[in-house]
């Protein structure tokens, strides 16, 4: 038997949401259910949007709070840890993505209940609730989770048409859920058997030093085995030196280079667009084309704060600019070394599977260097990037900049997003940085109008 990675919804799985609505529900509205097999307040009593913020108001902290724990949920996971499986929670519950007092707040309330109620996890992955499907899957992916504990239908269905197998916590909304890959729980000793009935299925390999592969000898393995070597070089990873506190360092540094810069910015009008494509969890993968050596200030500011790592050559590493670098956690190459190349890649792998977001180009240089460049909308993309992400996990949000000059004192800029793209082991390197590529040309080339100072962020 092989410990797995778990996946561990919050709402409707630690505890039984339906059954608080109904019960809370009937004493603020006064009246029973319209429709009580509904997944939202708003549903299940037919109310206004702002019935259902007064009822959020009221309600959402003392849940949040007080409300029990389903029975056994606690034991169960208590034993599965103890067990050697590794427990991530990952939920989407209201307000957690919020970068604001209220997001705070909404994952403080969580974390806290978590820990009066004794349920140990390795890690917190909050997601979206506009896009939990999305969200969820990538969390899944990047931390390479083998079973997920669900109850909403869209969400079980988007894992499991992804591959993973999903325990479907039965609730009144999700009862005509069926998939090959979802198997239904009434309650926490249901899980427990089932999980266990999992990884019975799942071979325990042999206690073995493990041995980096290159690109030739990955080609070799059959899916299965790349599957697993996957698996296995992202615990490898995880297992390399780290130092947290100096990671905490490199964050806070580059937040102050990154007000200091905002100053420097002032007549770079930044516009926005697709930044709901950028999901809240960290450890994420931002690619974009590489116009001159502004760019990554201009991702930073449409971005907003968040701290990202990166590759720098070593021919800037004893400059003003390569110092600040240093202090901000940047990686040094040379591209002329391989070996230099291959302990680069390993060390921004270790970054993004500790959760740190990582800024490639992966056009590999900029691209208004030469004439030659000038003339050319963007450069042929290098495999690095749909390599690095394969072997992490980690999902890529396409990024294009795109240069607006037309009669304004500002020197204006867009800088989009588009939707994340996730590699499996089975995906074809070349294939995903081909679609890379395309998205980005396809965000350059999109029709906009020049948009006025008043409108950049």
């Amino acid at each position: 038997m092989r410990p797995l990675i778990i996946g561990v919804d919050a709402d409707g799985v630690l505890t039984d949401m339906n059954a608080f609505y109904i019960e809370s529900g009937t004493k603020f509205f006064k009246r029973k259910p319209t429709h009580p097999e509904a997944y939202s307040i708003k549903e299940m009593f037919d109310c206004s949007s702002f019935m259902e913020l007064l009822f959020g108001l009221f309600y959402f902290p003392k849940y949040c709070k007080k409300y029990v724990a389903r029975e056994n949920a606690t034991a169960v996971i208590q034993k599965l840890n103890q067990e050697g499986h590794l427990l991530h929670e990952i939920t989407a519950r209201k307000f957690v993505t919020n970068r604001h007092i209220l997001g705070s707040y909404s994952r403080n309330m969580f974390e806290t209940w978590t820990n009066k109620q004794e349920m140990n996890f390795e890690s917190y992955q909050y997601c979206s609730e506009e896009f939990s499907p999305r969200d969820k899957w990538i969390a899944c992916h990047k931390l390479s989770v083998d079973v997920m504990i669900e109850d909403k239908p869209e969400v079980a269905l988007h894992l499991a048409d992804h591959g993973i197998q999903v325990l479907l916590f039965d609730a009144p909304y999700n009862k005509d859920v069926k998939h090959e890959n979802i198997t239904r729980v009434s309650n926490w000793q249901e899980v427990y058997d089932k999980v266990h009935a999992f990884a019975n299925q799942t071979k325990e390999g042999k206690e073995e030093e493990f041995h980096v592969l290159n690109g030739v000898e990955r080609q070799k393995l059959t899916p299965l085995e790349l599957q697993n070597y996957l698996r296995e070089y992202k615990q490898y990873l995880m297992k390399k030196p780290y130092d947290e506190k100096l990671n905490k360092t490199f964050n806070s540094n580059f937040k102050f280079f990154h007000k200091l810069g905002m100053i420097s910015m002032f007549f770079y009008g930044v516009k926005v667009e697709g930044k709901e494509n950028i999901p809240y969890q960290n450890g994420l993968i931002f690619a974009s084309n590489h116009l001159d050596s502004y760019d990554q200030f201009l991702i930073s500011k449409a971005i907003g704060n968040r701290p990202l790592r990166g590759l720098a050559s070593t021919t800037i590493k004893d400059t003003f600019r390569g110092k600040l670098f240093q202090r901000s956690g940047i990686t040094f190459v040379d591209r002329t070394d391989d070996e230099s190349k291959k302990v680069a890649e390993e060390k921004l792998c270790v970054d993004l599977v500790h959760g740190n977001d990582l800024l490639i180009f992966p056009e590999g240089t900029r691209k208004n260097k030469t004439e030659e460049g000038r003339q050319k909308k963007i450069l042929k993309f290098k495999l690095g990037t749909a390599s690095i992400a394969q072997k992490t996990g980690s999902s890529i949000v396409p990024v294009a900049i795109v240069k607006e000059n037309k009669f304004s004192i500002l020197k204006t800029s867009v800088v989009c997003f588009d939707k994340p793209i996730t590699v499996e082991s089975f995906d074809d390197i070349e294939q995903v940085t081909d679609t890379l590529q395309e998205s980005i040309v396809t965000m350059i080339d999109k029709p906009r109008e020049f948009v006025k100072k008043k409108n950049y962020s």
